[in-house]
């Protein structure tokens, strides 16, 4: 049973909103056995549904991670959250603490936290064709859980994470939030906008970027 519990969680977290049926056949197990599963998920308060009509036929229901089955597979994330903090604490001066309030304290430590990750994996941002650099940066913060997908457009560059892996922490602060966006735009070197985000209530965190002028004229 644990074993279909996280596979359905791992699903939803990649590929967000999903059917049972989406969901058993990409675990490879019946509808009927997923839902026995799904329906526990959903008492315990892991997952959260939505009825959504089509042109034909009923209605069917798509199921979302909720925030406590976000966070029962954010401990990882945490940790690695952790590890940052402790350093960008101690790294504090008496002059840069001084005169300064809570959340002025809170949001230069976690512009220090953004640049740590940053720094992190620099090593491996190396390409210079700007697309090809999206997707390194894709690549590499998605071992964060920051980013999952990418989207090119003529002009613009979207990219998304559909689930926040330290949400309760980006619910409390939106300090997080600046510094994943910081961490993106240091390793692409362009301005990145946050365009939504899960922890104020948005669909996915989304971040976009314009596309440099000889990438969209080529």
């Amino acid at each position: 049973m644990e074993q279909t519990r996280d596979a359905v969680i791992r699903l939803l977290q990649e590929q967000g909103a999903s059917t049972a049926a989406d969901l058993a056949r990409d675990i490879g197990v019946s509808t009927g056995s997923i839902r026995r599963h799904m329906d526990i998920m959903v008492a315990e308060g892991l997952l959260e549904t939505e009825l959504m009509r089509q042109q034909r036929g009923r209605p069917v229901t798509r199921y979302t991670l909720s925030e406590a089955g976000e966070e029962e597979t954010s401990g990882a994330s945490y940790s690695r959250l952790l590890d940052r903090i402790y350093p960008a604490l101690a790294s504090m001066t008496a002059d840069e603490v001084s005169g300064r309030d809570g959340a002025e304290l809170v949001n230069l430590l976690f512009d220090r936290v953004g640049a740590s990750m940053a720094r992190d994996h620099a090593p491996r941002i190396t390409a210079e064709v700007f697309d090809d650099r999206v997707q390194q940066v894709t690549d590499a913060l998605q071992e964060e859980g920051i980013l999952e997908l990418v989207e090119l457009r003529d002009d613009l560059v979207v990219l998304r994470n559909s689930t926040c892996p330290v949400r309760s922490c980006a619910e409390g602060n939106h300090a997080m939030c600046d510094a994943d966006r910081g961490a993106i735009e240091a390793l692409l070197g362009m301005p990145v906008v946050q365009a939504s985000t899960v922890a104020s209530g948005g669909d996915a965190c989304e971040y976009v970027v314009r596309r440099p002028t000889a990438v969209r004229a080529g």
